[in-house]
C-alpha cells in the first residue's frame, strides 16, 4: 500500500497513539536491511516477485529500486513541481507495468524503463489496484465509488458504489473479483465478469485495508483500530476466521496472502508485523522491528510487505525509509 495523503497521515498518527502492540514481543529474524529514503517515506509498494520497490519521497515523486542491487532504476512523477504528489501505486503482477495515482491523475508506466504509456486526468482519487496483466486499474475515489478502468482502451468498465469515500481497493490475481472498503464501514465484493455486487460486510467502523488472495478464494477486511476478518468469496461471504488480536484491535496498513493462501502477513500502523493462519485466524508469529534510524521517536508504519513464493521470507518497507528482509520459517 502507498500513502502520500497528508489528511491520512494525520489520521494515522492519531490512531497510532492508541494502538496496542503488546502481542509483538520480539525483534524478528532479519536477514538483510537497506536504507532507501534518509528522511523517511510517505509510502511504498513492492512487486509480486520481490525484485522491485517503489518508495515515495517527501518531494512528491516516486523512486523505483532494484531490491537486490539496492539501486534506483528511475524516478516517476506526474508533474515537475511539488504541488501534487503520488498517493498510491501498484505494480502489475506480470512485471510489465507500474500504475501511479495523484489526487487528480493516473499514470501508467513500463516497468522496464519507466517510459510513460498512459496518462489520464481524474478527480478525487484515493487508492489503486492493478490487474495481473496491467491492463485494468481499480480506482478508489473520494466520490463514494470505485471505478474499474480499462487503461488500454481508455474507458470505464464498471462503477462500484458506496455510501462514503473509498479507502482501500484490491483485485484478485485470477481476475475474478474486486474488493472495496469504505468509510461507510463496509467491505464489498464484486464480480468482474458481470460487474454485479456479491456481498457487503459491516466491519463496525471505517475500513483501513482490504486484500484478496491471488486465487480469489479469500477476502480480508480490517477496520481502524478494530477487527480483522477473513471471508470466503462464495455467494454468502462465509466467515472463515477472525484474527485473534491480544489487544482491543489493530490498524492494518499493508497485507499479503501467500501464493497458496495458507498464511496472511499484515503490517500495522504502529510498526508491528504479524503472520496469521488463514483458516484459523491464529497468530503464527508477531514481531516488532527494531528500527535503527536517526528519526525519533522510534516508530514506523509498515507501508508494504510481501511474502516470498516459498513462504520462508518476507520483504517489508517502513515509513522510516528502511527496507528489511525477514525469515518467517
Amino acid at each position: 500500500m502507498f500513502f502520500f495523503n497528508p489528511h491520512f497521515i494525520t489520521r494515522l498518527l492519531s490512531i497510532m497513539l492508541f494502538v496496542s502492540i503488546a502481542g509483538c514481543t520480539d525483534k524478528g529474524q532479519e536477514i538483510q536491511q537497506w536504507m532507501h529514503e534518509d528522511t523517511g517515506s510517505y509510502g511504498a509498494t513492492i512487486s509480486a516477485d520481490n525484485k522491485y520497490l517503489l518508495t515515495g519521497s517527501i518531494g512528491g515523486y516516486g523512486r523505483v529500486w532494484d531490491v537486490d542491487k539496492n539501486e534506483v532504476i528511475y524516478s516517476v512523477q506526474h508533474k515537475e513541481n511539488n504541488e501534487g504528489g503520488l498517493i498510491a501505486a501498484k505494480f502489475s503482477d506480470n512485471g510489465k507495468f507500474l500504475v501511479t495515482i495523484e489526487q487528480q491523475s493516473i499514470a501508467r508506466w513500463f516497468m522496464s524503463d519507466g517510459h510513460l504509456v498512459g496518462y489520464w486526468s481524474w478527480p478525487d482519487l484515493r487508492d489503486v489496484a492493478v490487474s495481473e496483466s496491467g491492463r485494468y486499474a481499480l480506482l478508489g475515489m473520494k466520490a463514494n465509488q470505485a471505478i474499474y478502468f480499462d487503461m488500454q482502451d481508455g474507458k470505464m468498465v464498471y462503477v462500484f458504489p458506496h455510501h462514503e469515500k473509498i479507502t482501500s481497493v484490491a483485485l484478485s490475481r485470477d481476475g475474478r473479483f474486486a474488493l472495496t472498503g469504505s468509510d461507510d464501514w463496509h467491505a464489498s465484493l464484486w464480480n468482474l465478469a458481470t460487474g454485479e455486487h456479491i456481498w457487503s460486510k459491516n466491519m463496525e467502523y471505517k475500513i483501513s485495508r482490504v486484500e484478496l488472495s491471488d486465487d480469489g478464494e479469500f477476502a480480508m477486511a480490517n477496520a481502524y483500530v478494530g477487527q480483522t476478518k477473513i471471508f470466503s468469496t462464495d455467494s454468502k461471504g462465509t466467515l472463515v476466521s477472525q484474527l485473534e488480536v491480544k489487544s482491543r484491535g489493530m490498524t492494518v496498513v499493508s497485507a499479503d496472502f501467500s501464493d497458496d493462501a495458507g498464511i496472511l502477513a499484515t503490517g500495522r500502523a504502529a510498526k508491528g508485523i504479524d503472520i496469521w493462519d488463514v483458516k484459523t485466524g491464529l497468530s503464527i508469529r508477531s514481531w516488532l522491528p527494531e528500527v535503527k534510524h536517526k528519526i525519533q521517536p522510534d516508530s514506523a508504519t509498515i507501508l508494504d510487505l510481501n511474502i516470498s513464493s516459498d513462504k520462508t521470507q518476507l520483504l517489508s518497507e517502513s515509513s522510516t525509509g528502511i527496507g528489511q528482509l525477514w525469515s518467517i520459517k
